[in-house]
């Protein structure tokens, strides 16, 4: 027999004296004693009448378990007014089978004014114990007036009803089937949240691109986890050794019309999961591990960037279940995230309710090109997992380049790639719409015949030539691909700056990485006043190529020319610490590189 979702119940008032008229006698009855008059309450199956046409709560519904046959306890809670919104007496009524229906025990009431605020078909959670609401379990229900059930049903709780003397009253109500994971749909306001095994969070997120006012709260497209936690001493962790449940992507992948038939991403919407038994322990909340997407590669994979983890706090989930007040206040998690919970203006929302995850920072993607004597060109995004950096090939520029060299835009949309053997081509790859296209410079501009290097500061894209004898920097624009020259610095002789990388510091000026052979410098490159000072030889960084800037502002990131490893920077205004190694995950040969991010160098005071 197919299990069904919505049973009618019928409470049915007769009068007592009239139901045992024939067996009692009215003068054996004291005068001033008050004739209280018996109520049946009887269930009928029927098939469920959704009104609300509303598909999530139709499938909701449809997938909860209701044999209801098995079931053995009504319990109702009826209130007079003054007992009102929490009081009432409590009744634990068996019931006997009438046909395809059941007829509950009788209930005496002295004629009056009531409300019925509890309606349900339970079973005990331990035999051995008395019956109580501690001690039940809910199996079928009557929602509560205003909750997200509320257009399922005829008739809500709470209910207002007569029982008269001598009057007939039959009052009809609609059950639903209940798990304890919709709960909060039935508006069981009195639900304490340690019992409640199941609700669902909902959150939104986005990011803050301050170099990007046109798409400045831009939505945030990942893959999410979500963790049960810990305490590390003060420090909420996760706990485990694994999520306890893949959220999913929050985003969807769809196909242009217009496209070349490859996959972009499109809508990115509120995701919503259970909580399932988190909320029996969530003394310390969830955390919420967010694994950014930002590109895809050649193959067509997805590229993904170092995870943010976010914590939602007990305090932050209960105002959004509606256990506590809504306050709307803001939780300021550190590292340019905070967490609030909002009300949606949406009035045909089904939860007004959300989670707001706001990140100050967009994506973290970081950048490394590969070339060797194979004639090997390669880009790479580059995601940090302790001491391993997972390397996701994006292009493969073989034929296309001998020696590319690339910058990130501060807006975290476009990489752009030149080639020093060409100077009037340049590849822009797009992040957001995973697509990449080659330029040619506007011929009717400045088009120098070698660029070796590409780096954004200040908001502008320079192009520079760096070589022996000077180094020529451009401003190159984006905007029809036309290069304007900026300066030329004459360099002392005995300094070769061409196999130099570039960085831009938060002072306005440029660090110059140079590898030539065994030997390696970092200069320090004010292009506006022509000067150049040098900070470190070969003695301290033996052999380093390429640099890009992490994402704390304060870590440089280096290749390693005896090795296949990335190394890890410090400076403290006098000297370069080695930090650390970070070995390639997978393990490749390159012979030079050049690394890059969106990221300006926080030079220390």
């Amino acid at each position: 027999m197919r299990k069904n979702l919505l049973f009618r119940i019928l409470l049915i008032a007769v009068p007592f004296a009239m139901l045992f008229s024939s067996c009692n006698k009215k003068d054996d009855m004291s005068i001033d004693e008050p004739q209280k008059v018996d109520l049946v309450f009887q269930a009928n199956l029927t098939k469920p009448v959704l009104k609300s046409a509303n598909l999530p709560y139709d499938e909701m519904l449809a997938a909860l378990d209701c044999d209801w046959a098995d079931y053995g306890t009504v319990h109702v809670r009826i209130a007079t007014a003054d007992q009102l919104p929490d009081g009432g007496t409590d009744y634990y009524l068996g019931y006997t089978q009438v046909g395809e229906g059941i007829a509950s025990d009788l209930v005496q009431l002295t004629p009056g004014t009531f409300y019925l605020t509890r309606f349900e078909i339970v079973e005990k959670i331990d035999e051995n114990q008395d019956w109580s609401e501690a001690n039940s379990k809910i199996l079928l229900a009557t929602p509560m007036d205003n909750s997200a059930f509320e257009d399922f049903v005829t008739d809500v709780l709470p209910f207002e009803f007569e029982v008269g003397t001598y009057e007939k009253n039959r009052l009809v109500f609609d059950v639903l089937c209940f798990n304890q994971q919709v709960a909060p749909a039935f508006g069981f306001e009195w639900f304490d949240y340690n019992i409640v095994e199941g609700d669902e969070i909902c959150v939104f997120v986005n990011c803050i691109n301050e170099y990007d006012r046109e798409n400045y709260h831009q939505v945030f497209a990942a893959d999410m986890y979500a963790w049960k936690t810990g305490l590390e001493g003060e420090t909420v962790v996760p706990a485990g050794d694994a999520p306890y449940w893949v959220v999913g992507p929050n985003y969807e992948l769809t196909t242009p019309e217009s496209g070349d038939g490859s996959q972009i991403i499109g809508a990115v919407t509120p995701m919503c999961f259970p909580l399932y038994d988190i909320l029996a322990d969530m003394e310390n909340g969830v955390i919420l591990q967010l694994n950014p997407v930002f590109g895809k590669t050649a193959e067509g994979e997805l590229i993904y960037s170092d995870s943010v983890m976010v914590h939602i706090s007990r305090d932050i989930i209960l105002e959004y279940l509606g256990i506590s007040d809504y306050t709307g206040n803001v939780e300021d998690l550190g590292d340019g995230i905070s967490v609030k919970v909002e009300l949606t203006d949406d009035p045909q929302a089904e939860n007004p309710r959300y989670i707001h995850i706001m990140l100050s920072d967009c994506h973290k993607p970081a950048y490394f090109e590969s070339h060797n004597d194979n004639q090997v060109a390669e880009i790479y995004a580059l995601g940090f997992v302790g001491t391993d950096v997972l390397m996701t090939k994006i292009l493969d520029l073989t034929g296309e380049m001998r020696d590319p060299h690339i910058a990130v835009a501060p807006n975290r949309r476009q990489l752009y790639v030149v080639d020093s053997d060409q100077s009037d081509k340049i590849l822009v790859y797009d992040l957001y719409s995973m697509s990449s296209e080659f330029f040619t410079a506007d011929p009717g501009g400045t088009v120098p015949s070698k660029i070796t290097q590409l780096v954004y500061a200040d908001g502008t894209l320079y192009a520079a030539d760096m070589g022996i004898d000077s180094l020529t920097f451009y401003v190159l624009n984006p905007d029809g691909f036309t290069y304007s020259l900026y300066s030329t610095i004459e360099l002392t002789p005995g300094v070769d700056f061409s196999g130099g990388d570039l960085i831009a510091t938060d002072a306005g000026t440029l660090w110059s990485f140079s590898k030539n052979g065994s030997s390696a410098y970092v200069y320090e490159i004010n292009i506006a006043s022509g000067t150049v000072t040098q900070l470190a030889n070969e003695t301290g960084m033996y052999q380093v190529f390429g640099a890009m800037v992490y994402e704390d502002g304060a870590t440089i990131i280096t290749g390693d020319g005896a090795s296949t490893g990335l190394e890890r920077w410090s400076w403290n205004g006098s000297a370069f610490s080695m930090l650390g190694t970070y070995t390639p995950v997978p393990a490749f040969t390159y012979i030079y590189g050049d690394l890059a991010s969106p990221f300006l160098f926080q030079v220390p005071d």
